[in-house]
């Protein structure tokens, strides 16, 4: 609990400017990265006709997303963006999980430690202080001590910073997207609103046109609530399983929690994030 809120910072100085930036929360995402570039190398170096695990996992979740995407953009439309939702969703996925890992280890641990304690008595230490207040100390001669000594990780989806950028990334690809396949003068119409003339030379009245004011501030509100959304849910998951964790320890409350926030929530996030930005896209193609 007295972590709450601690940061790992690094700050520099760049054109008289000083930048602070979340250390953490940077290498939480560049290991997200290379897990994914790894499983995605490890489930694709050997392609068979009868797939493997790797590649039936792979397989399923792509053919889940291509489904999803065709029938929301269109068969020739949706077909360039199946790549692109696809890497959102796993990416936003695998970025709500990596912070279970700890829990999971820990929770392993203390499995193997009640039986080893069962039947060896040297597992460790019991520190009992009331029902909500048992600890278990582990030996460090155990083989399995390494399971409760698991690095702590961290969601990069709970970092504003990180859901920020998705949010504007999707927002990027969405309205180049729109420019390229509607022009720059139909894209920038637009913004105009059906009620007020955008025909000729009347496009040249825009500045005092309150619809192009209300749309540009409707686009960005957009990308605001995209990634708030994701941010508020993942942030608000991990407080709960905190919070609760703390006063009820190695107990299988703390357990169903990680359970639904940690698991099911992460899969339910990704699934709307991924859906919110498939749904962006149509509106503007």
């Amino acid at each position: 609990m007295d972590k709450i809120g601690k940061l790992s910072t690094i700050t520099f100085e760049l054109f008289g400017q000083v930048i602070t930036l979340n250390s953490t929360m940077i290498l939480m995402t560049y290991i997200v990265i290379a897990f994914l570039a790894i499983s995605a190398y490890l489930a694709t170096r050997k392609l068979k006709q009868i797939p493997s695990t790797g590649q039936n996992m792979f397989e399923i979740i792509y053919e889940f997303i291509e489904e999803i995407t065709l029938g929301t953009l269109g068969n020739k439309d949706g077909k360039s963006f199946v790549p692109f939702i696809f890497t959102i969703f796993v990416f936003v996925l695998a970025a709500n999980w990596i912070g279970i890992l700890p829990h999971i280890t820990n929770f392993f641990g203390f499995i193997i430690a009640i039986i080893h304690q069962l039947f060896t008595g040297e597992a460790g230490q019991w520190v009992v202080d009331g029902i909500t207040k048992t600890t278990f100390i582990p030996s460090q001669n155990t083989f399995y001590y390494f399971l409760f000594k698991f690095p702590e990780f961290q969601e990069p989806t709970r970092s504003i910073n990180t859901d920020l950028a998705l949010g504007i990334l999707v927002f990027i690809i969405v309205h180049v997207n729109s420019i390229k396949k509607h022009g720059l003068l139909e894209y920038f119409r637009s913004y105009m609103g059906d009620i007020v003339p955008s025909k000729g030379w009347w496009i040249l009245l825009f500045p005092i046109n309150p619809f192009f004011y209300l749309n540009v501030i409707s686009e960005v509100s957009s990308v605001v609530s995209h990634s708030f959304r994701l941010f508020g849910n993942i942030f608000g998951g991990f407080m709960i399983l905190v919070i609760v964790s703390s006063l009820v320890k190695h107990f299988l409350i703390p357990v169903g929690l990680l359970a639904f926030f940690g698991i099911f929530a992460g899969i339910v996030q990704a699934f709307v994030f991924t859906m919110l930005a498939v749904t962006y896209i149509g509106q503007k193609n």
